[in-house]
Parts: structure tokens; C-alpha cells; sequence
């Protein structure tokens, strides 16, 4: 995946403990108490399935933004933590999200 200041990015597994706490946890900050997002409309049946990217703070570990792309290649639920914001890390999520929907074949109906 892709490397580069300030974050790694990488394929996080909803199904892990902790990568869905992980996923989740920027997700709640984001939509649900930043946003006001009420939390029924957040969670869905698409998560299982999805593709998820997680991007990693190198220094600390820390999960600071996250990207899913369904099986039919939208992409969406991208969200980075307010204090990491401003230092490209969306942009970086949205191009490995855009490369891994260049590299993977998606069934349309």
C-alpha cells in the first residue's frame, strides 16, 4: 500500500477486533459525535463487506483516518481525525482508494 509522511496506509479487516476498533472508533469520532450522525445511519450491512483502508501515524500508531470501498467500487465513510486534518491524509486515503478500484475487477448490475 502506500507509505509516506505523515501516515501508512494499508487494507484493514472489519472482522479483526482490532481493526474494527480501530475503524470504528474514527468513524464515531467523525460522523457520529462531530458530525451529529445519527449512529443507526452510520452502521450498515455494507461494512462486512466493504473494503476498509486504515491510515496509521508511523511514529505513534495511531489510526488517524479510514476509507471504505464497496463491492461495486463506490467509495465512501472517509473520515480523518480533526487533529491529523490538513496534512493531505484524505487525499492520500481518496488515491489508494482510487488505485485499488483500478485493480480490482467490480461486478455492475
Amino acid at each position: 500500500m502506500t507509505s509516506a509522511a505523515p501516515v501508512t496506509i494499508r487494507c484493514a479487516d472489519w472482522h479483526d477486533p482490532a481493526d474494527h476498533a480501530r475503524l470504528s472508533g474514527i468513524r464515531r469520532a467523525v460522523f457520529i459525535i462531530e458530525q451529529q450522525v445519527p449512529e443507526a445511519l452510520e452502521w450498515d450491512d455494507d461494512d462486512a463487506t466493504a473494503t476498509h483502508l486504515l491510515a496509521i501515524a508511523p511514529a505513534s500508531g495511531e489510526a488517524v483516518g479510514t476509507a471504505r470501498i464497496l463491492p461495486d467500487g463506490r467509495i465512501g465513510r472517509m473520515a480523518v481525525l480533526r487533529p491529523w486534518r490538513g496534512r493531505g491524509i484524505g487525499r492520500m486515503l481518496l488515491r489508494e482508494a482510487i488505485a485499488h478500484c483500478q485493480e480490482t475487477p467490480f461486478l455492475h448490475a
